[in-house]
């Protein structure tokens, strides 16, 4: 196998991806910029080995099946694009051929009659999860029963071993004619879902490093400038700068996908107001970059939530509320009756909630929800947590100095999880 990379690399230098040390598809003489995306600048790596007697230095992405799972879907990836793509692309091929009996099918005609993406994906993932598996042994299917010897593995392996492109509509070559057909991205995310979560993905630049036809220094410049970036628009300047410094904390891999509203710059009022109005006009300007707006999970975000389901909002833009908080259920509230536990989740939860229990309790308790304003429409009160301003000076020290040793983080980190499944 090693013979056949040098061979290769005598002819031209590679760049390879791969899913556990299966090799699924290559670039020659630069890096892949659909490849790049899979991975966070984080996660360049190298390291040494000995190779024909000699020590080699490594250069490579490594990161697992999960989070460049979630990078795609962040990037706007999902079930539904994806199962468009192929039913597209299925009826352009079968439309290559005319009725005719079963017996009379060439191997690839029955192909494409078999194939659907759960058959596609099943069968990949037989390949891609076998351990010590040589894509070129001409005894595969003995060797390892667990690949079904059918028109689909046979299809798959084929291009493995070949080094073609690897992609479910194309039994060969992809003609110059067909090639606004191939969705690069798709085509690895159909690989990735095809995986085990912990599955380990690799883009080996090593080659094309020491051949310099690759820059080290244009890999970083990549992701420095990255542009294909999700916007978050929140409700205000404190959700802007919790969500960013905690993003930063918690999950820096993804860090790069995201960019956040400048209220600052803009002076911006915010507010669920404001926020509605700036997806009207980012709507009507055909503004194209992905946008997640944020709402608080209250009753005046419900009221412009709903008013917005009025208006023609482009598909670019995702609307959610903060998610619901189990704790929410039965949370401290204070109104005409006194104090009284009630569920304020759709009334009153807003950012300040996910601040983590170190920050909205006192002497082990909640600080307790005002209900104020009354939504004739709704028929619901809205509320809003008491002592915010100390609340917030309090979650700026944390932001300021975290640590996962003795700070709460679980509700933030439960929100960020939901924001990177708005596309799915």
């Amino acid at each position: 196998m090693e013979v056949e990379r040098l061979l290769d690399a005598y002819m031209g230098s590679y760049c390879s991806l791969s899913i556990n040390g299966i090799n699924i598809y290559y670039q020659k003489n630069k890096f892949s910029e659909s490849h790049l995306k899979l991975f966070s600048p984080l996660e360049f790596t190298k390291y040494k080995e000995i190779l024909d007697g000699e020590e080699v230095e490594r250069i490579l992405l490594r990161t697992t099946v999960k989070k460049a799972k979630t990078r795609l879907e962040i990037l706007g990836c999902n079930l539904g694009r994806l199962e468009k793509y192929f039913i597209d692309n299925l009826e352009y091929q079968l439309s290559n051929f005319e009725e005719d009996e079963e017996e009379n099918y060439t191997l690839e005609e029955e192909y494409y009659r078999d194939l659907t993406l759960e058959e596609y994906t099943r069968n990949l993932k037989a390949i891609l999860e076998t351990s010590n598996l040589d894509i070129r042994d001409a005894n595969i299917f003995e060797k390892h029963t667990n690949i079904d010897n059918n028109s689909i593995t046979i299809k798959i392996i084929t291009s493995l071993s070949t080094g073609r492109y690897l992609n479910p509509f194309f039994w060969d070559w992809i003609y110059e004619n067909e090639g606004y057909l191939i969705d690069e991205i798709l085509d690895i995310y159909i690989c990735l879902i095809s995986c085990n979560e912990d599955s380990i993905v690799e883009y080996d630049l090593t080659d094309a490093t020491y051949s310099g036809y690759i820059e080290e220094s244009k890999i970083q410049e990549f992701y420095d400038n990255f542009k294909d970036t999700t916007i978050i628009i929140p409700e205000g300047k404190t959700d802007i700068k919790v969500l960013s410094k905690s993003l930063e904390f918690l999950f820096p891999e993804y860090k790069y996908l995201f960019t956040f509203f400048d209220f600052d710059n803009f002076r911006a009022d915010g507010g669920t107001s404001y926020l509605s109005k700036l997806l009207k006009s980012f709507s009507a300007a055909k503004i194209n970059n992905r946008i997640i707006a944020i709402f608080d999970n209250d009753t005046a975000a419900e009221v412009e939530i709903q008013a917005l389901t009025d208006i023609p909002i482009s598909k670019n833009i995702r609307i959610m509320k903060l998610p619901t908080l189990d704790f929410c259920d039965n949370y401290p509230t204070i109104g005409p009756t006194g104090i009284n536990n009630a569920n304020v989740n759709g009334f009153a939860v807003s950012i300040e909630l996910f601040f983590g229990e170190d920050i909205i309790k006192e002497n082990n308790e909640f600080h307790p929800i005002q209900w104020t304003n009354y939504n004739d429409r709704l028929r619901r009160y809205q509320g809003s947590i008491t002592n915010k301003s100390e609340i917030i000076v309090k979650m700026e020290d944390k932001l300021r100095n975290p640590n996962h040793d003795n700070q709460d983080w679980s509700k933030l980190i439960y929100l960020w999880e939901t924001i990177f499944k708005q596309n799915t």
